[in-house]
């Protein structure tokens, strides 16, 4: 009997998710997506054993029975697009026989088809025309209350997700709003971390089904952890699931959480995918990387979204030049201060980019990395973000010292030895111990020399200190 494998990509999630700054809408498209995968579970009624991955919007699984296949195929895709307006499905097939019997042959002839079918444009199921009312907030078709038909379906998710979790806490009526997880500065934290080296470890797997079913496990009981670790309720799961995690959560806890979960997730992942090798002896284990937006309560979510994404591209980047098979835990992090958005690469020339009469000085110092010899580590950076937050520090004239380094570089290192001499003359404040925190953040740093040669340009931290002093308070 022939088998054939199945593969549906789930695309437009991240638009169906975060359309509107409403939290109440947000937490109700992430239930409807989430719900997604028991909904193919139910469709189908297929062997757990055939479904070969099933999580954050990405199935594959593996079908006996050519009629049942039909009917996913013809079905399947209507009956998720109809509870989730706004995202669409594409799908393909590979009979595995001849050529494609090898199931890791046919996996990359199923991802050659599904980017073909990626790429074809598909018509949403809102398709407005001009002759009819539309919400004022979506300009999709309304169909009452200045809703349209996905803010309905994203209102009753919510309503349903908060009488679960409600439990009888009084205090959880709070967190309907963004203004309940912002912290005392009014902001926001938009976290999005990604998995790295699986590719090259999904041919060493006897169990490519059971490495799914481990994987998700182990993200989601990374996030419990960090969540956990941190002590703080104003965090809100948007997008969990495989390797991928979105979050939301008060600006003042992000740096913490996100070491925390990429701990948690090394050390978890570590654990099941021994047990999961063919050869027993390959020591192996997943990383992640994670960018993080920082931006007021009322910034546009997808543009934040958006940035977190980019902000994860580019430590992914960096950390493939010190591993290319594995790329080290590692995160970047960016304050949106304009109005307007800019793309990453955009932020970087207007915003991070210093020319003064004689040098070119990078204020963006990250990636920070979990734990790698030779680079600044999250928990270093911490440290020195703390230090600076102590009473006598010298932050405020080193926010000067930023504005002078745009104008002249003599002028710039006058002002630090100005800087440093008052600091040592401060009773408050240890210079001593400042520049011995400074060596071990960055071992060429000191509070003579804030900016050093990394990554081929110079650059200086002093810029990512101030953001978080920014947007965060004392814990």
């Amino acid at each position: 009997m022939a088998k054939y494998l199945y593969g549906a990509s789930i695309q437009g999630i991240q638009d169906f998710i975060f359309k509107t700054n409403q939290l109440q809408e947000i937490v109700g498209a992430s239930e409807i997506v989430k719900n997604i995968e028991q909904e193919f579970r139910d469709f189908t009624k297929i062997d757990e054993k055939n479904i070969l991955l099933n999580a954050a919007g990405n199935i594959k699984a593996i079908f006996d029975d050519e009629e049942m296949l039909k009917k996913v195929a013809l079905e399947f895709p209507k009956m998720i697009m109809q509870k989730a307006y706004g995202i669409t499905i594409s799908q393909a097939v590979v009979k595995m026989e001849e050529t494609f019997s090898d199931q890791k042959v046919a996996i990359k002839e199923l991802e050659k088809r599904l980017k073909i079918q990626r790429n074809k444009p598909s018509l949403p199921l809102d398709l407005s025309i001009n002759i009819l009312k539309h919400a004022p907030k979506t300009a999709r078709p309304q169909i009452e209350k200045d809703m349209d038909i996905a803010t309905k379906q994203k209102r009753v998710a919510y309503a349903n997700w908060f009488k679960d979790e409600i439990k009888n806490e009084a205090e959880f009526e709070k967190s309907k709003e963004l203004s309940y997880i912002s912290n005392g500065k009014n902001k926001i934290a938009v976290i999005h971390a990604d998995g790295n080296g699986l590719g090259q470890l999904i041919p060493k797997l006897s169990n490519i089904s059971a490495f799914s079913k481990s994987l998700n496990k182990a993200t989601t009981e990374a996030y419990e952890e960090a969540k956990k670790k941190v002590e703080n309720d104003k965090i809100r799961k948007i997008i969990l699931g495989g390797d991928d995690m979105t979050i939301i959560c008060d600006a003042n806890y992000a740096l913490s959480f996100i070491q925390v979960f990429l701990e948690e997730f090394e050390s978890r992942t570590e654990k099941f995918i021994k047990d999961q090798l063919k050869e027993k002896n390959i020591q192996h284990k997943l990383t992640a990387c994670a960018g993080i937006a920082y931006c007021n309560e009322k910034y546009p979510f997808h543009y934040a979204v958006s940035l977190a994404e980019a902000l994860c591209s580019a430590t992914k980047k960096h950390a493939k030049t010190i591993n290319a098979n594995l790329a080290p835990s590692s995160l970047m992090f960016h304050n949106i201060q304009s109005s307007n958005f800019q793309s990453w690469e955009k932020f970087v020339e207007d915003e991070l980019t210093i020319i003064n009469d004689k040098d070119t000085i990078r204020c963006d110092f990250g990636p920070y990395y979990l734990n790698q010899d030779g680079q600044p580590s999250i928990q270093d950076f911490e440290h020195t973000v703390e230090a600076y937050r102590c009473d006598g520090s010298p932050i405020s004239r080193l926010r000067e010292w930023m504005g002078e380094l745009s104008k002249s570089s003599v002028s710039a290192k006058n002002m630090l030895n100005r800087i440093n001499e008052m600091a040592s003359q401060n009773s408050t404040w240890d210079n001593c111990i400042m520049d011995k925190n400074l060596k071990q953040f960055q071992q060429e740093l000191s509070n003579e020399n804030l900016i050093i040669d990394k990554d081929g340009m110079q650059k200086t931290p002093i810029y990512d200190v101030l953001q978080i002093l920014s947007v965060t308070e004392a814990k």
